[in-house]
Protein backbone atom coordinates (compact mmCIF):
# COMPACT_ATOMS: atom_id res chain seq x y z
CA UNK A 1 0.00 0.00 0.00
CA UNK A 2 1.15 3.51 -0.69
CA UNK A 3 1.94 6.05 1.97
CA UNK A 4 -0.99 8.24 0.99
CA UNK A 5 -3.41 5.31 1.26
CA UNK A 6 -2.01 4.40 4.70
CA UNK A 7 -2.42 8.03 5.79
CA UNK A 8 -6.05 8.03 4.65
CA UNK A 9 -6.81 4.80 6.51
CA UNK A 10 -5.21 6.07 9.70
CA UNK A 11 -6.96 9.44 9.44
CA UNK A 12 -10.28 7.64 8.95
CA UNK A 13 -9.63 5.54 12.07
CA UNK A 14 -8.79 8.65 14.11
CA UNK A 15 -11.94 10.44 12.95
CA UNK A 16 -14.06 7.38 13.76
CA UNK A 17 -12.60 7.21 17.26
CA UNK A 18 -13.23 10.93 17.73
CA UNK A 19 -16.81 10.68 16.46
CA UNK A 20 -17.57 7.72 18.69
CA UNK A 21 -16.05 9.15 21.85
CA UNK A 22 -17.47 12.65 21.58
CA UNK A 23 -20.88 11.29 20.55
CA UNK A 24 -20.90 8.84 23.47
CA UNK A 25 -19.78 11.48 25.92
CA UNK A 26 -22.43 14.00 24.84
CA UNK A 27 -25.13 11.30 24.65
CA UNK A 28 -24.48 10.31 28.26
CA UNK A 29 -24.60 13.92 29.41
CA UNK A 30 -27.33 15.45 27.25
CA UNK A 31 -29.18 12.73 25.33
CA UNK A 32 -29.22 11.14 21.90
CA UNK A 33 -30.13 14.24 19.88
CA UNK A 34 -27.23 16.21 21.32
CA UNK A 35 -24.92 13.22 20.83
CA UNK A 36 -25.80 13.08 17.15
CA UNK A 37 -25.31 16.84 16.90
CA UNK A 38 -21.92 16.55 18.56
CA UNK A 39 -20.90 13.85 16.08
CA UNK A 40 -21.83 16.19 13.22
CA UNK A 41 -19.80 19.00 14.80
CA UNK A 42 -16.78 16.70 15.16
CA UNK A 43 -17.13 15.57 11.55
CA UNK A 44 -17.40 19.15 10.25
CA UNK A 45 -14.46 20.42 12.31
CA UNK A 46 -12.34 17.43 11.27
CA UNK A 47 -13.26 17.94 7.60
CA UNK A 48 -12.51 21.68 7.66
CA UNK A 49 -9.20 21.13 9.43
CA UNK A 50 -8.27 18.35 7.00
CA UNK A 51 -8.97 20.68 4.07
CA UNK A 52 -6.86 23.41 5.67
CA UNK A 53 -4.07 20.91 6.34
CA UNK A 54 -4.16 19.79 2.71
CA UNK A 55 -3.63 23.37 1.50
CA UNK A 56 -0.51 23.80 3.62
CA UNK A 57 0.99 20.39 2.94
CA UNK A 58 3.80 20.73 5.46
CA UNK A 59 1.65 22.17 8.24
CA UNK A 60 0.43 19.64 10.78
CA UNK A 61 -1.24 22.15 13.10
CA UNK A 62 -4.61 21.72 11.35
CA UNK A 63 -4.41 18.00 11.98
CA UNK A 64 -3.43 18.45 15.62
CA UNK A 65 -6.10 21.01 16.56
CA UNK A 66 -9.20 18.77 16.28
CA UNK A 67 -7.33 15.73 17.53
CA UNK A 68 -6.11 17.46 20.66
CA UNK A 69 -9.38 19.31 21.20
CA UNK A 70 -11.61 16.26 20.92
CA UNK A 71 -9.19 14.07 22.88
CA UNK A 72 -8.31 16.42 25.72
CA UNK A 73 -11.85 17.70 26.40
CA UNK A 74 -13.37 14.24 27.14
CA UNK A 75 -10.28 13.26 29.14
CA UNK A 76 -10.48 16.44 31.25
CA UNK A 77 -14.24 16.01 31.74
CA UNK A 78 -13.74 12.43 32.91
CA UNK A 79 -10.86 13.41 35.19
CA UNK A 80 -12.92 16.28 36.65
CA UNK A 81 -15.84 14.00 37.40
CA UNK A 82 -13.48 11.52 39.06
CA UNK A 83 -11.84 14.21 41.19
CA UNK A 84 -15.17 15.60 42.33
CA UNK A 85 -16.69 12.20 43.13
CA UNK A 86 -16.43 10.59 46.52
CA UNK A 87 -14.93 7.34 45.23
CA UNK A 88 -11.55 5.98 46.16
CA UNK A 89 -8.45 6.16 43.99
CA UNK A 90 -8.82 2.55 42.83
CA UNK A 91 -12.42 3.13 41.71
CA UNK A 92 -11.38 6.33 39.94
CA UNK A 93 -8.62 4.51 38.06
CA UNK A 94 -10.97 1.68 37.12
CA UNK A 95 -13.39 4.28 35.70
CA UNK A 96 -10.58 6.02 33.78
CA UNK A 97 -9.00 2.90 32.22
CA UNK A 98 -11.69 2.32 29.52
CA UNK A 99 -11.34 5.89 28.27
CA UNK A 100 -7.57 5.63 28.18
CA UNK A 101 -7.36 2.16 26.62
CA UNK A 102 -10.32 2.50 24.28
CA UNK A 103 -9.75 6.06 23.08
CA UNK A 104 -6.85 8.22 24.30
CA UNK A 105 -4.04 5.70 23.74
CA UNK A 106 -5.30 4.54 20.28
CA UNK A 107 -5.72 8.16 19.13
CA UNK A 108 -2.23 8.95 20.41
CA UNK A 109 -0.69 5.97 18.65
CA UNK A 110 -2.57 6.57 15.39
CA UNK A 111 -1.67 10.27 15.49
CA UNK A 112 2.00 9.44 15.95
CA UNK A 113 1.97 7.04 12.99
CA UNK A 114 -0.02 9.50 10.87
CA UNK A 115 2.43 12.32 11.55
CA UNK A 116 5.37 10.04 10.75
CA UNK A 117 3.75 8.97 7.47
CA UNK A 118 3.06 12.60 6.67
CA UNK A 119 6.75 13.46 7.17
CA UNK A 120 7.83 10.59 4.91
CA UNK A 121 5.41 11.60 2.16
CA UNK A 122 6.80 15.14 1.85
Amino acid sequence: MSLSFNRKIILTAIICLLLYQVGTWITVIAGAVWGAGAAVVVAVVSYVCARLAKRGATSTIWFLIPTLLFTVVPLLAKAWSLFTSQTGIVDALVDLVPLLVGFVIPVGLLSTVYLDLRKKAF
